[in-house]
């Protein structure tokens, strides 16, 4: 697959943008400068772009554009949660196109950044020429239950067993972990958190339990996104349930493409077609070689040909 990815030979454009409550999102814009106009989402929350984000797109035919979330990666302050609700990201997205000079532009999104690329269509219709979407999660608390207790139970049992064996006997298992990586930092919590989430993300995982735990409280930093997940899924995602689903209909005129893994775990494949019922110029392709990863076979195969499909309706 690694073949198919598109090169980017000169250094993009970096940039870092007040945004306000004291936040500066990092940016970065490579590619055609003259081409469609493409803003990339990472997922998360609490992930980050990467320059390999760029290799999506054609240099040739796009000018891609990839950004940090608020206290994600190169975004300052780094875990900052002030203003850090869904509503100041679609902004953030907002406050990027008016600083580059975008009138109008595709969005792209995977998992989260799914979520993020509905939730600024919804909003900013106008805005929005086309979307190409992986992996789709609504934002919804359904959601979360599956992912993280209904799913692993029923296909990873070791592994759920093990996650949930070090919850508080009655204690719900978001709020233990919300107070022990959110309020307390815990190392061991934090990646616990990370590599159940890493483990039921990929369909052919390296290691399908945990490590030793003595082992895992020897690395090295917090990871970012059970930080940041447990602060938006404590919130709601700051959306009232279904709301994606419900307003849908506003994308109707907007060409959409759903790249969905038939075996993903996190966000499963009925997200995706209840999305694509309410959303009538939408197209959705089942992978039948993947789960959640963009790595899975298929996955940014299918996203790269819908960026071409796309980019002739624009």
């Amino acid at each position: 697959m690694k073949s198919k990815l598109f090169k980017h030979l000169n250094l993009p454009e970096m940039y870092n943008i007040e945004v306000g409550e004291g936040n500066k999102i990092y940016v970065e814009v490579s590619g055609n400068k003259s081409g469609i106009p493409v803003i990339f989402c990472h997922g998360g929350p609490g992930g980050h772009c990467r320059n390999e984000h760029h290799s999506l797109f054609d240099p040739k035919i796009f000018k891609s554009v990839i950004f940090d979330q608020r206290g994600c990666g190169k975004s300052t302050p780094y875990r900052s949660l002030s203003g850090n609700d869904t509503s100041n990201l679609v902004e953030d997205i907002d406050k990027i196109r008016e600083f580059l000079n975008i009138k109008k532009f595709l969005i792209v999104g995977g998992s989260w950044g799914a979520t993020l690329a509905l939730k600024y269509a919804i909003k900013y219709t106008k805005n929005v020429s086309a979307i190409l979407l992986r992996s789709v999660f609504l934002g919804t608390m359904r959601e979360i239950q599956w992912a993280f207790d209904v799913g692993p139970k029923t296909f990873a049992p070791k592994l759920h067993q093990d996650f949930m064996g070090k919850v508080d006997k009655g204690e719900n298992f978001i709020d233990f972990y919300y107070q022990k990586i959110v309020k307390k930092d815990s190392k061991l919590h934090s990646w616990l958190w990370h590599d159940y989430e890493r483990i039921l993300s990929q369909i052919n995982p390296e290691n399908s339990n945990f490590e030793d735990f003595k082992t895992i409280t020897k690395r090295q930093g917090l990871p970012n996104s059970p930080f940041m997940e447990l602060h938006y899924i404590k919130n709601n995602f700051f959306m009232e349930e279904d709301h994606i689903v419900k307003s849908a209909k506003v994308l109707n005129n907007i060409p959409g493409l759903i790249v969905q893994g038939r075996y993903d775990l996190i966000c499963p494949p009925n997200n995706a077609y209840q999305l694509h019922k309410n959303w009538k110029k939408s197209k959705l392709t089942i992978i039948n070689t993947a789960g959640h990863s963009s790595s899975d076979e298929g996955i940014l195969e299918n996203m790269i040909e819908g960026l071409e499909i796309l980019a002739k309706t624009i």
